[in-house]
């Protein structure tokens, strides 16, 4: 049994049957310690030697892959910070979600504020439903979604930032640099 490494794929096999495995098509035993640590995505044969890419090579063959890459993580952060929910008023403790429910659920409630057939109080539970909050009239109402479409906005136009970032990066270094560093 030896490790293999397919000359194509990059697929690594760990104790294969080398019989199963052509040298035509896999490396066997190949010396892996000059990539320990790298994606291999970035690998490369050359002869039966596993190397990393150069930066130019990196550029040239996945930039846009990376750029992709990060693009996806920083939309995925998005929405786990709008999942996360808001506080409202400031400094309460009280949260409320804002998941796509809860979002449709206040702009329809925002949109009929002003109805006559609305009664007041409104009352909206908050994320964990230990508390619930009073919305006394439709000022009220409309202060509390001002608040939620804002924390929405907010995470949205700095995830927008981050892929500014991203666009304009020139090389597979710049992009893997960029952090999403928002709480």
């Amino acid at each position: 049994m030896m490790n293999v490494l397919n000359r194509t794929t990059l697929e690594y096999i760990k104790s294969a049957n080398e019989a199963i495995y052509p040298t035509a098509s896999w490396i066997h035993d190949p010396d892996m310690s000059s990539v320990s640590g790298v994606p291999s995505r970035y690998w490369k044969i050359v002869g039966d030697a596993v190397q990393e890419m150069t930066a130019a090579e990196k550029d040239s063959n996945h930039l846009t892959t990376v750029q992709q890459e990060k693009m996806a993580e920083i939309d995925v952060h998005t929405t786990e910070l709008i999942l996360g929910g808001f506080e409202y008023p400031a400094s309460s403790g009280g949260y409320f979600s804002l998941s796509m429910e809860a979002q449709s659920n206040l702009e329809g409630l925002h949109q009929v504020r002003d109805d006559t057939s609305i009664a007041y109080p409104v009352e909206w539970n908050h994320i964990d439903n230990a508390d619930k909050l009073s919305l006394a009239d439709s000022d009220a109402v409309s202060a509390f979604y001002l608040t939620a479409l804002g924390v929405v906005r907010g995470h949205r136009d700095s995830g927008t930032s981050l892929k500014d970032q991203v666009r304009a990066a020139t090389t597979v270094a710049a992009v893997e640099a960029i952090s999403d560093n928002r709480t």
